[in-house]
């Protein structure tokens, strides 16, 4: 029943093929042991299918955690599999990179894990991840706010790594191991209450079986249903995706009308999908994050923030929205331009500064023509300041920065990665919206002081400034 039960998991989600290395993740536990000797017992159904056993000594337990370390090479040797292991200081990496204990010990694990991989050029990852596991994990899930993804828990196989007892329990694992005769080892902290899982497992879920003695299976089905409406919502909101958004550099920008014509299931898709283009994760991002966002989009406002974690912001004003890092929205470093040359002012801003009688790109956007009698060096640049003051290129009388900003709908997030060029006399340009017309150039009597804008922040401008879904 045991074995048939993993079989049927195995080859429902095609986790093995013929001759497949496979990294087999194993501490000494019941559960790890179950899966180191039913892939043994399987073998028959997977013709030259390899086994690595993989085994991580997180140094926490002090003589204990060597001592699981000996009987899984014992195992692996009695098995004849190949045998890998490692030990690390997971105490010093959690330190480090701030992670929780949990964390820290999951990250050096696959990290080992992948790089075994590479080295015996295997195929797969085998964990042993239990219906108990699963169960658990949709319940902690829950407690922290999880949406659909979330509560779709452990996905049985996803990329190279598999899950082959994701549809049996720990009680399962137990019998089977006691029916052949073979002995585990008891991790002593799974009875501390330091970790969440912990407290999940010997306080919660009896508490739950109280009211149904059945609530693993039944949170597992939970899981199952998520994970089939989370992929047909996930495919759904990636194919609308680019009719609503586009990744550009530092962050992704959309369109904030159309976002809101969608339903919430996808709105909600595209703000993952976003974040997730930004932060490279979705880790500590909830549910909460997410109606906080629907919430300041739908309230109509016209300029609202919402801090992510790991410092992603999200920004929304004049019909467009902006998930990026808060660091890409820092004001330009004041800096004299003192000659012509190209002049490097931030790591996604150039300017380049020349006297030419090329008119070839005469009203672009990113670039501006002077006369050189009107403006001389040196030449500051810097970010928008309230109170500026300018004129506009055709008007005669002078103009509010901020107010010009409003009439040419720039969003309050994007004014300040705006760049403002101005010398002794005043600002002659605010770069690539409008040229003040006191420093006007006239077409027809070069040569000009030419000066050109590269860089991220002026394309995500040119696209907010003409329409964030237009090429």
């Amino acid at each position: 029943m045991f074995l048939g039960k993993i079989k049927k998991t195995i080859d429902s989600f095609g986790m093995l093929s013929p001759g497949d290395v496979v990294i087999a993740g194993v501490s000494g536990g019941s559960d790890s042991m179950a899966l180191l000797f039913a892939l043994w017992d399987l073998r028959e159904f997977y013709p030259d299918t390899d086994v690595v056993v993989s085994h991580v000594n997180h140094g926490l337990r002090g003589a204990e955690s060597d001592q699981d370390f000996e009987f899984v090479r014992e195992a692996a040797r009695q098995l004849g599999f190949s045998f890998e292991c490692v030990r690390v200081d997971t105490e010093a990496f959690r330190k480090k990179h701030g992670l929780s204990l949990e964390d820290a010990a999951r990250e050096l694990r696959y990290g080992f894990f992948k790089d075994i991989l590479a080295k015996r050029s295997a195929q797969k990852i085998a964990t042993a991840h239990t219906l108990n596991d699963q169960a658990e994990t949709v319940i902690m899930r829950f407690i922290r706010g999880s949406g659909s993804q979330g509560l779709a828990g452990i996905r049985p196989s996803v990329g190279n790594i598999i899950r082959p007892l994701i549809n049996v329990t720990k009680l399962e694992a137990r019998e089977y191991l006691q029916s052949k005769g073979v002995s585990w080892r008891e991790d002593s902290t799974n009875s501390s209450d330091e970790f969440l899982r912990n407290r999940v497992r010997n306080e919660l879920v009896p508490l739950l079986e109280s009211y149904n003695p059945a609530v693993e299976q039944v949170l597992s089905r939970v899981a199952a249903v998520c994970a089939a409406e989370a992929d047909f919502i996930s495919a759904e909101g990636e194919r609308r995706f680019a009719k609503l958004a586009r990744a550009v550099a530092g962050g992704v920008l959309g369109d904030t009308e159309k976002l809101l014509r969608e339903p919430p299931a996808i709105r909600f898709s595209v703000m993952r999908k976003s974040i997730l283009a930004v932060k490279g994760d979705l880790n500590s991002v909830s549910a909460k994050h997410l109606f906080s966002i629907d919430e300041v989009v739908r309230s109509g406002e016209s300029s609202v923030e919402v801090n992510l974690p790991d410092g992603v912001v999200f920004h929304a004003g004049h019909g467009v929205f902006y998930f990026t890092r808060e660091e890409n929205l820092r004001d330009f470093p004041p800096t004299e331009i003192k000659s012509h040359g190209t002049h490097r002012i931030s790591p996604d801003l150039e300017i380049t500064v020349e006297l030419t009688d090329d008119v070839s790109l005469w009203g672009a956007a990113d670039v501006g023509y002077f006369a050189p009698e009107k403006v001389g060096f040196p030449i500051t640049l810097r970010s928008f300041s309230e109170g500026d003051r300018f004129v506009p290129l055709g008007m005669k009388g002078a103009k509010k920065l901020k107010d010009f900003f409003i009439d040419e709908k720039i969003p309050r997030f994007l004014r300040k990665k705006v760049p403002v060029f101005e010398t002794q006399d005043g600002i002659i340009w605010v770069g690539g919206l409008r040229t003040d017309n006191r420093f006007r150039a006239d077409k027809m009597k070069g040569p000009w002081l030419r000066i050109r804008i590269c860089g991220s922040s002026q394309k995500l401008l040119d696209l907010v400034v003409k329409n964030p879904q237009e090429s």
